[in-house]
C-alpha cells in the first residue's frame, strides 16, 4: 500500500528529472551548434580561448596597461619595437587602416583598442611608444616593460622574441630584434581569442573582425540557451 503523497512525491521526482534533461539536451544542442565557426574565419581563431592571467606593462604618464584594461574592450595587440625597419610599420599601418574602416560601423568605435607593445624596452620609453603609437591611429597604445614582465605576457600571448647581439663595429644600439610578426586579439572577456597572421591588409583585418564578433556575440545568447 502506497503511502499519504508518496504519489505526489514520485510525480516531482519524474518531472524534475525530465526538466533536467531537457536542459541537458537543449544545452548540448546549443553548445554543438554554437562552437562551430563560420569557414571564412575558422583560420583566424583559437580552437579555444585562452584566459590571461594578471600583467602589468607601462605606458606614458606613468600609466600601466593590465588584464583589467583588455576586458570589456576587442584588443588587437601587436608586438615589435620602435627601431624595426620594416615589418612593425607596415603592420601598424594596417591596423591603423584597418580601425578606420572599424570606426565608420555604428557602435563598433568604444568596442576596440589597438595596442603595440614593445619588446625592446632598452631603447623604447613610454613616452616615445606614445608618440610611435598615435601615428598609426591617434588612439593606439604603446606600452613596454622590464624583461621579466615582457617574457610573462609575450608567453601567455604565443608571441615569442629574440634580441640579437650587437654586431661588432657598430654602436651599442644597433642591433635588431627577432618577433612575431602577427596581430593577436583578445575577447571582452580577456581571452586570447584569435590572430591574424602576416601578411595582412586592413580589408582583411576589418572584415574577418565583424565576423569574429558577430559569432562572438551569437555564441554568448545561445550557450545557455534552452530548445
Amino acid at each position: 500500500m502506497n503511502k499519504p503523497g508518496a504519489g505526489k512525491w514520485k510525480l516531482a521526482l519524474l518531472l524534475a528529472i525530465a526538466l533536467s534533461a531537457t536542459a541537458f539536451i537543449g544545452w548540448k544542442m546549443s553548445r554543438d551548434t554554437v562552437v562551430r565557426a563560420p569557414a571564412e574565419i575558422e583560420d583566424y581563431l583559437f580552437w579555444q580561448a585562452r584566459d590571461l592571467t594578471e600583467f602589468k606593462l607601462a605606458g606614458a604618464g606613468n600609466k600601466t596597461l593590465g588584464l583589467r584594461d583588455l576586458k570589456g574592450k576587442w584588443s588587437f595587440i601587436f608586438f615589435g619595437y620602435t627601431h624595426c625597419p620594416d615589418v612593425c610599420p607596415v603592420t601598424m599601418g594596417v591596423l591603423g587602416r584597418a580601425f578606420k574602416i572599424l570606426e565608420k560601423e555604428t557602435g563598433i568605435q568604444p568596442e576596440i583598442q589597438g595596442i603595440f607593445v614593445s619588446v625592446d624596452p632598452k631603447r623604447d620609453t613610454p613616452e616615445s611608444l606614445k608618440e610611435y603609437a598615435a601615428y598609426f591611429n591617434s588612439k593606439f597604445i604603446g606600452v613596454t616593460g622590464s624583461a621579466a614582465e615582457l617574457e610573462a605576457f609575450s608567453r601567455q600571448m604565443s608571441a615569442l622574441y629574440s634580441i640579437h647581439a650587437r654586431e661588432p663595429g657598430k654602436p651599442d644600439d644597433a642591433y635588431l630584434v627577432s618577433h612575431n610578426s602577427s596581430i593577436f586579439v583578445v575577447d571582452p572577456q580577456g581571452r586570447l581569442y584569435g590572430r591574424f597572421p602576416p601578411p595582412q591588409t586592413p580589408e582583411e583585418v576589418a572584415g574577418v573582425f565583424l565576423k569574429m564578433r558577430a559569432f562572438y556575440n551569437e555564441r554568448g545568447k545561445k550557450r545557455w540557451g534552452i530548445l
